[in-house]
């Protein structure tokens, strides 16, 4: 039927007592939808019925009217449900969880292809983000900071307002930090504390950076992704009318809710920028061989920003990935202090038996050069990597992708299609400030 596209719903049948600890199994759906871009849902109760325990419960009896029955209906791409399905089931508990397709006329007016990009900021982003007082110390921040994904925090006054950004650069340079957080996160907790001890005695707001770009609950994601893409960043805090810190965008959020709105077949040609992952791919990235020894392997990762190096065999084909923290945790205690040294570029010599084959991560995914982009985006994401090889049909590497590329791409996308914040003035690292 012209003009409509296919589209997959989901139903999810529950009593309204069903919970965890925390909430509401209904709630916990939605959610969880919420958070990983899904197009909508709804949650609906109903006025009688029965389930697996042959209880009838209606709203006229107040003694079991709590047990009513509740409905979460979703509806959305058929990749998408086939992606968050897992984790629906997963929350539904004994619920009764149903699946069917569907055709979807239209939503909001909307064209289908353009959800994503019409959602504003405050559906995909991160709430209550950690955060860290500017009048704090600054090993308070660091010992936040340590074993996470994220490498900056939002400061904020005693009111939560955003006053600044202490990123991992700022550490570095203002706060007396001698070695990455990735690699104190890799560290023995023994060696990690002689590192923190020998912090000076500072601040936080001595450190940060104060001149913060940000975005507003109703920044629109195209806002928030050219935004990224123009100045390079990685996330931006999101503050409300009054200045206070109310949730936290990163580049990977950004990509989960657009990442299907890549086309999803390759374009003819008539549309500027890239259709492939072959288009996009980059050729830059430090390359070892299996065999090579750990010095040659600590070169090549410390000599790009993305401290990475990719693996491969004596046919070109890719093997593994290795990465700056994954040397340290693999070497030998007495080899860690000159591999932190080399890996910081301060003179530091690395030197063991080790090779690449030893330390690198195996069963790393990869994508065809061939693949659309929508393709390469889900992948990304879902499987939370930094970069991807591309590898051609034999398997031999071609280059790799990282997100910043597929954000730059789906800002091209972006620009292909009405913008919705038309006529809207706009106000690498693991900074939050541009550069």
């Amino acid at each position: 039927m012209k003009g409509y596209a296919r589209g997959a719903r989901v139903q999810v049948f529950l009593s309204q007592t069903d919970h965890d600890r925390q909430a509401a199994n209904y709630m916990r759906i939605v959610e969880y939808l919420r958070k990983e871009g899904a197009a909508g849902a709804t949650v609906t109760r109903g006025l009688a019925g029965f389930g697996a325990s042959s209880r009838v419960s209606t709203a006229t009896l107040a003694d079991v009217a709590q047990h009513l029955p509740v409905i979460v209906t979703w509806i959305d791409a058929p990749e998408r449900v086939e992606r968050l399905l897992p984790g629906v089931r997963e929350r539904a508990g004994a619920g009764l969880v149903v699946l069917d397709e569907v055709q979807i006329v239209s939503y909001g007016g909307r064209g289908v292809d353009q959800l994503r990009f019409d959602l504003h900021v405050e559906d995909v982003m991160r709430l209550a983000p950690v955060s860290v007082r500017e009048d704090a110390p600054v090993r308070e921040a660091v010992d936040l900071l340590i074993g996470q994904e994220f490498r900056a925090l939002p400061v904020v006054d005693g009111e939560r307002r955003l006053r600044g950004i202490l990123a991992n650069t700022d550490l570095l340079a203002g706060a007396g930090l001698t070695a990455r957080l990735e690699l104190l996160s890799a560290m023995p907790e023994e060696s990690r504390e002689a590192v923190l001890a020998a912090l000076p005695d500072r601040r936080v707001g001595d450190v940060m950076h104060r001149d913060v770009t940000f975005l507003a609950p109703r920044d629109t994601v195209a806002t928030a992704t050219r935004r990224m893409s123009e100045l390079r960043l990685k996330r931006l805090p999101v503050v409300d009318e009054d200045g206070r810190l109310v949730g936290i965008l990163s580049r990977a959020d950004v990509l989960r809710a657009v990442a299907e709105s890549f086309p999803r077949e390759v374009a003819d040609g008539s549309r500027p920028g890239a259709r492939t992952v072959g288009d996009l791919v980059r050729t830059d990235a430090p390359v070892v061989a299996v065999d090579a020894p750990l010095a040659e392997v600590v070169a090549a990762v410390a000599s790009t920003r993305l401290n990475r190096a990719v693996v491969v065999d004596a046919g070109g084909r890719v093997v593994g990935i290795v990465s700056d923290a994954g040397v340290l945790r693999s070497v030998e205690a007495g080899a860690r202090p000159g591999v932190v040294g080399a890996l910081m570029r301060v003179g530091g010599r690395a030197h063991g038996s080790a090779t690449a084959g030893d330390v690198m991560y195996r069963n790393v995914p990869v994508v065809a050069a061939h693949a659309t982009l929508a393709e390469a985006a889900e992948e990304i994401v879902a499987r939370h990597r930094k970069i991807l090889p591309v590898v051609d049909a034999d398997g031999r590497l071609l280059g790799i992708l990282d997100r910043a590329d597929l954000l730059h791409a789906a800002w091209g996308e972006l620009g292909a299609l009405p913008r919705a914040d038309a006529g809207d003035p706009d106000d690498e690292d693991d900074e939050v400030v541009p550069r």
